[in-house]
């Protein structure tokens, strides 16, 4: 499935820097259907061009799971919804794109209020509200980058370098030439809001 069929479908458009990475062919595994994928996964793992391919905490989800995780997200939502006694907002659409360990989702959360979504991580088994790990793609895609050396990965390795080049400008200045425990403090020391998204 490719990316504009995939939004045809959930009726959504992806972040922009979504787009610029994908154009890339980085994301190109994202397009396999399951049993394509399973058959290719060390050739992926082992791509240091394929995107977010680190030791950092969020695993893309092909294309073709992203309505089964809508399905799972969708009975989160109602059980939420039905023990604590409060809505989703109406201006408040959801869509996963990666999970965690622990089976948690990033979702891009988009609303009335912003032009591209942000990025949230709704925990299947907690009932605040959800932490934006990023206002936009690119911070989230710097957070996911500090995540990685916090989580070890080689800054000089392969994977990491080739990674450095889907972030913005803004975000590769913000890592390129500092050492780990620099990073390491700067993942610390990230203040994380949180998606006020029930009513």
């Amino acid at each position: 499935m490719k990316l504009a069929e995939l939004e045809q479908e959930l009726k959504v458009q992806f972040p922009k820097a979504f787009h610029r990475i994908y154009e890339t062919g980085a994301m190109k595994w994202l397009e396999m259907s399951q049993e394509e994928f399973a058959a290719n996964r060390e050739e992926y793992i082992n791509d240091s061009k394929a995107f977010l391919m680190l030791d950092c905490s969020c695993e893309l989800l092909i294309f073709d799971k992203i309505s089964e995780a809508i399905d799972d997200l969708k009975e989160w939502i109602e059980c939420q919804e039905k023990d604590n006694d409060v809505t989703l907002s109406e201006d408040v659409t959801l869509i996963p794109f990666g999970k965690n360990g622990g089976g948690d989702l990033y979702c891009f959360l988009y609303s009335n209020e912003t032009e591209e979504p942000m990025v949230i991580l709704y925990y299947h088994d907690e009932y605040d509200n959800p932490p934006i790990e990023g206002h936009d793609f690119d911070e989230f895609i710097y957070t996911q980058m500090l995540d990685a050396v916090a989580n070890d990965e080689d800054i000089d390795g392969e994977h990491f370098t080739e990674n450095l080049n889907y972030l913005s400008d803004k975000y590769r200045q913000m890592i390129t030439d500092k050492d780990v425990d620099t990073l390491i403090d700067e993942f610390d020391a990230l203040e994380i809001d949180e998606a006020e998204i029930w009513e």
